[in-house]
């Protein structure tokens, strides 16, 4: 299968994988042929990318980190809380942030009794079974639409964030409540208008400041849960802090180390649990497509990763976030930029976990963009450089 932009599909074209509405049911299936009616309801729900089939890379895995049952489950409850908190934006939305406590009693009470959060919960701890055994990120996040967008950004948080505490030494327990933190850091956004707002340099001042106020929000909103509880509720109110102490809504610091034992929670110093959701939740904005941005290219990701740690990002938990997560994962659309076989694209077809910034590519394409009979370039074996490509770059022909 090959992501490719919905501006570059054509009536014909294969479906590789499954399109759902934010219910989690199947609007087209895998190995549907698209026609152009189906090509402008995709337009229209707001699809950004689809998976195409095509006979050159059926065989490459398309590999989630999480079970399909599991992933739509955890959307639909995510959801579920978002839809309860949208019964009082209509009172709190223009509410001034110090008039707001008093006035979500209602919706704290309405958590506590509805069976969401315990469902929730009880997929937190399913997303931390299915990623006990991975050694890798996968590194390719949910296909969305403007519907489900803020929906999968939660679940894909949640997922990379559990591998990463995780490997960390985390037990079972506190693994549950960063996922919790994860699967609903960004419920504050509903009091902003919309959970999947448009970037802020196309709102207004008003709308600006709301959005920025949304981990506090989420705080607020989740801090009185005795079933989440005050951790789940920081994952949420410090995912936008960072280590050098410029990030909000409180301007905290890190240690640029994983703290353990009684320094776990220490005055001024940003949670780890939230540490790991900071990170996890900037890769995922950044590597898949939203409604107001173009995903940018893997490797450019990693590096931006990599430039941060120790400013933006806790050092430690970047540099083994980036010791298992690929530059260029399976299926990542490359372009080689050095060698042989120069301007040549393809997709990754296979990973080694002991050099993965030397994959094997499947080329499919020649520098002009004509298909050719496709062959595999094993970097491990030739000193040829490749760089990614977005998925708007158009598909080989």
């Amino acid at each position: 299968m090959i992501l490719t932009s919905l501006d570059e599909v054509r009536p014909g074209m294969m479906l590789g994988a499954g399109v759902h509405n934010p219910e989690g049911q199947t609007l087209l299936g895998p190995g549907v042929p698209l026609t152009a009616a189906y090509i402008g309801r995709l337009e229209a729900l707001g699809c950004m990318t689809v998976w195409i089939d095509d006979k050159d890379t059926r065989d490459i895995p398309f590999d989630h980190l999480l079970s399909e049952g599991t992933r739509l489950a955890a959307a639909t409850q995510i959801r579920r809380i978002f839809a309860l908190a949208a019964r009082e934006e209509p009172a709190l939305g223009s509410a001034a942030l110090q008039d707001i406590q008093p006035l979500l009693r209602r919706f704290q009470r309405a958590i506590e009794d509805d069976p969401a959060i315990e469902r929730l919960l009880e997929l937190a701890d399913a997303i931390v079974r299915e990623v006990m055994d991975r050694q890798v990120l996968t590194g390719l996040g949910t296909l969305r639409s403007l519907d489900t967008e803020a929906l999968h950004h939660g679940v894909d948080v949640a997922a990379a964030a559990a591998v990463i505490g995780r490997l960390l030494g985390y037990d079972r327990q506190m693994l549950k409540k960063l996922v919790a933190g994860c699967l609903l850091h960004d419920v504050g956004k509903v009091f902003a208008g919309d959970p999947g707002l448009p970037s802020p340099a196309r709102l207004d001042a008003d709308a600006e400041l709301r959005l920025r106020e949304h981990p506090v929000l989420a705080y607020l909103m989740l801090c009185e849960s005795s079933a989440l509880g005050l951790q789940v509720a920081h994952v949420a109110y410090q995912h936008h802090e960072r280590q050098d102490g410029t990030g909000y809504p409180r301007g905290l610091t890190g240690l640029n180390r994983v703290g353990r034992g009684l320094q776990v929670h220490q005055p001024r110093l940003i949670t780890p649990l939230a540490e790991i959701a900071a990170l996890a939740d900037f890769y995922d904005s950044r590597s898949t497509d939203r409604s107001y941005r173009r995903a940018r290219p893997h490797d450019q990701v990693w590096q931006m990763v990599q430039s941060g740690a120790g400013t933006q990002f806790n050092r430690e938990v970047a540099e083994l976030f980036l010791s298992i997560l690929p530059p260029f994962p399976l299926g990542a659309r490359v372009v080689v930029t050095s060698g042989r076989w120069h301007g040549h694209t393809g997709v990754v077809a296979r990973l080694d976990p002991r050099a993965m910034e030397r994959p094997v590519i499947r080329i499919l394409a020649d520098e002009t963009g004509q298909r050719l009979e496709a062959f595999e370039l094993d970097l491990a074996r030739d000193e040829a450089a490749i760089s990614g490509l977005g998925s708007h770059v158009q598909a080989p022909a």
